[in-house]
């Protein structure tokens, strides 16, 4: 199937190579039992088609320059009254990290040259649907789009909605505002015209 370039997540989700796990076939994740199996599994690319979100030790190499998973690090620093204060930072590191990841974060690590250390905890889905349960419905929406884009009765979206205060909107307050409705004594949902605010920029370029 076919679709534009920022239609990425309508061709992911018709995927027929892609797993759609079913609810019912979860199970818990059994340390003892699963452990050892899964990790080779995984480090030999060959745990598909099952599926799973698992809590993870990996390791990647020393001297990797792009990481494909980030890991969270929980760090305690100084802040700017002086007080100690402990923090989680996402960081694109190598070496060991910790994290909780489905099976495709998983295997990309093993692609980048990555390795699974351990396996600690999470859940294990052992049946999948046959085909991609969005795909139906999908390509009924690619089809009403080529038949638009064929009538020349489509329109892209050319309006955002923001949620500002009365300061916020008194101070960016112009011509391609288009509604103010209050949502409260102090906020209102903006909804402006990208499109007629693009075209004034480019007047004033």
């Amino acid at each position: 199937m076919a679709f534009d370039a920022n239609g990425f997540y309508a061709s992911a989700m018709s995927d027929l190579d892609s797993e759609y796990p079913k609810a019912e076939s979860g199970r818990p994740f059994r340390s003892k039992k699963d452990n050892e199996e899964f990790v080779k599994l995984f480090n030999d690319q060959k745990f598909r088609p099952r599926t799973a979100i698992l809590k993870v030790w990996f390791d990647f190499p020393k001297n990797m320059f792009f990481q494909p998973i980030p890991a969270k690090d929980k760090i305690t620093f100084t802040n700017k009254e002086g007080k100690k204060e402990t923090g989680t930072k996402i960081r694109f590191r190598n070496g060991f990290c910790s994290e909780v990841l489905t099976l495709v974060d998983i295997q990309e690590i093993v692609k980048a040259g990555g390795r699974i250390i351990r396996i600690l905890d999470g859940i294990v889905y052992e049946k999948n649907f046959k085909t991609p349960p969005y795909r139906d419905y999908i390509s009924i929406l690619r089809d009403l789009r080529n038949k638009y884009k064929r009538e020349g009765n489509i329109k892209d979206i050319t309006t955002s909605r923001h949620l500002w205060s009365e300061a916020t909107l008194k101070a960016n307050f112009d011509s391609h505002v288009k509604s103010y409705p209050k949502v409260n004594e102090t906020q209102y949902i903006v909804e402006i015209n990208e499109e007629e605010k693009e075209n004034l920029l480019n007047l004033h370029d």
